[in-house]
């Protein structure tokens, strides 16, 4: 088992390693006009909207606005470090300019005074919560992501069974089309029978006569 899970192991990561370079490739090709790395982060908005506010938020509230800006730092950080070194090798074959690589490093640069940040704020609410905050936000981003797989993972199984369900039924129909089909042949056949014996019983003397000219 050993032997056969590194292998599977090192080509998993080289896989990951192709497809995030692909990735960050794709995007710094179809960039036109210099755009922010990142989009807008709500999180840290909706925390400093909730520690400002005229009336007083509980600070479970405040703890959990802040868990989840933190969540949202992690989530930075880790794309951060997925994608510096596509972007070093891109830089290096001279695919990307010195204006996008500033644009990077001055995201990567925000995202470490965020981390800095999230860190001292935490430490206001408790003591040493600074330094296990991003424990915490890094195991519940693996768990909103394992949800999501597992939802994801539903909806297949969910379009699989829908699907077969259909198969089934269209196989059903077929054969009930088929066998309705050779009821028909049956019944026609049948009937065509029934004519030729009431043609052979109307004229018997005609038939004789084809019997003797056969003769």
């Amino acid at each position: 088992m050993d032997t056969l899970a590194l292998p599977a192991l090192y080509l998993g990561g080289c896989i990951a390693a192709m497809s995030v370079f692909s990735f960050v490739y794709r995007r710094v090709t179809g960039i036109k006009t210099v755009e922010p790395w990142f989009s807008d982060n709500n999180e840290k908005e909706q925390y400093i909207v909730l520690l400002n506010t005229e009336k007083p938020v509980p600070e479970q509230h405040l703890r959990a606005a802040l868990l989840r800006r933190a969540m949202e730092a992690v989530r930075r950080l880790v794309q951060i470090q997925q994608e510096k070194p596509a972007l070093q090798q891109l830089m290096r074959m001279g695919s990307i300019g010195d204006d996008l690589w500033r644009d990077f490093s001055v995201a990567e640069q925000q995202t470490m005074m965020e981390l800095q940040e999230v860190s001292q704020e935490a430490n206001t609410y408790k003591s040493n919560w600074g330094q296990t905050i991003f424990s915490t936000a890094a195991q519940m981003l693996e768990h909103e992501k394992q949800k999501v797989l597992q939802q994801e993972m539903k909806a297949m199984k969910e379009a699989e069974e829908k699907r077969r369900l259909m198969q089934e039924k269209e196989l059903k129909l077929a054969e009930e089309r088929e066998q309705e089909r050779r009821l028909k042949e049956a019944k026609q056949a049948e009937e065509d029978l029934l004519k030729m014996e009431e043609e052979e019983q109307k004229n018997p003397s005609k038939n004789n006569k084809n019997k003797k000219g056969k003769k």
